[in-house]
């Protein structure tokens, strides 16, 4: 009994104490986030003129916690013949073994304009509108008062006044990109996606306590290359791709300082069809502290194409190994993500960027 509530009580401060939003969680967060990018940018909303994209990802964080952190994410977009892409989001958070439950549905609207549209150069605005409903429940949580030195969890729980334990808000994000395509002897042999999106831009009121705090703006960076080597893939069909990356992620009253949450994650992928890998590094750039959270991510996968080409099934899973402190009494999280692409258009089914 000592362990199991000793480690809820840890698990608690860890993760409310340590995001520094007092009784508000950080933004979710993914090891595979171009999988993920039209969580982090809705600009990225029908990137691919003929297909209909399709994702689920779960996400299992720190497994060896009693209470459980783990989120469920699915989306869904498509760009039509004109210029508009479409899309809807649907997220799923459970937060210290039921104690903070949410969910958020959403729809996405982009909006595509070229620069030089013979050679592919374009760039894409974003915008999401999503509703918000999340539910505190503190039969989850065992408070101090409640703990005897030594029999533990024995007495009743304190009175909880002013505390709401739902509620349920509006949020706005916004976002833009540029698809950049290097040539070399008049052939593409590198196509490069940079994004930045503004998350939270009409500051909702998100916390339980009853007061004027409101949800902190996020800022995010993204890159992401696919680079075409001459190597041939597994497959003797295609060829080998290098596809480095990183994001970097900023939300707080007061951006790009130390007191803000902040991530950045830096690495590539290799892809040989039908597999590929990768590794990536994720570290706080602005925490000096001890209290940086590091991680190695490695990253597996495969994809698999039907046999008129015309859907593509691709697997992905990512293991985030903690580094410092965090390894012993977290082991780490687990991420799989599902994607499958339908291109309801002939032209389109031969698109090596669908990574």
């Amino acid at each position: 009994m000592k362990g199991t509530w000793e480690n809820k009580i840890i698990c608690f401060c860890i993760f409310f104490f340590g995001s520094g939003f007092s009784l508000l969680a950080q933004d979710y967060n993914f090891s595979q986030f171009w999988e993920n990018r039209t969580y982090y940018n809705p600009a990225y909303v029908g990137l691919h003129e003929g297909e209909l994209n399709s994702l689920l990802t779960y996400r299992k964080l720190w497994p060896k916690f009693d209470g459980n952190f783990s989120t469920v994410f699915f989306s869904a977009d498509l760009k039509t013949y004109n210029n508009y892409g479409f899309g809807l989001t649907f997220i799923s958070g459970d937060e210290g073994g039921g104690f903070i439950k949410s969910t958020s549905a959403g729809l996405s609207y982009s909006w595509r304009g070229y620069f030089n549209k013979e050679k592919n150069i374009f760039f894409q605005l974003g915008i999401r509108g999503s509703y918000n409903h999340e539910k505190l429940n503190f039969n989850k949580y065992i408070f101090s008062g409640q703990l005897h030195e030594i029999y533990g969890n024995i007495f009743p729980q304190p009175d909880l006044q002013g505390i709401e334990k739902k509620q349920n808000y509006w949020d706005f994000s916004t976002g833009a990109l540029v698809c950049i395509p290097w040539q070399r002897h008049y052939q593409e042999f590198m196509t490069n996606y940079i994004g930045f999106s503004v998350s939270h831009f009409t500051r909702p009121k998100d916390n339980f306590i009853e007061d004027d705090y409101k949800l902190p703006i996020k800022v995010s960076f993204q890159w992401n290359g696919f680079l075409r080597t001459s190597l041939r893939s597994l497959d003797k069909k295609s060829y080998l791709y290098l596809c480095p990356g990183l994001i970097f992620e900023n939300q707080g009253d007061k951006l790009l300082s130390s007191s803000s949450f902040n991530n950045f994650v830096v690495g590539s992928d290799l892809t040989t069809d039908p597999l590929f890998a990768g590794i990536w590094y994720s570290s706080q750039l602005l925490n000096n502290s001890d209290e940086n959270y590091k991680a190695l991510i490695f990253k597996f996968g495969v994809k698999l194409n039907s046999e008129k080409k015309n859907f593509q099934y691709r697997l992905a899973y990512t293991y985030d190994m903690s580094l410092g402190n965090l390894t012993k009494n977290t082991e780490g999280s687990h991420e799989i993500s599902i994607n499958v692409v339908y291109r309801f258009n002939a032209k389109y089914r031969y698109n090596i960027y669908s990574f």
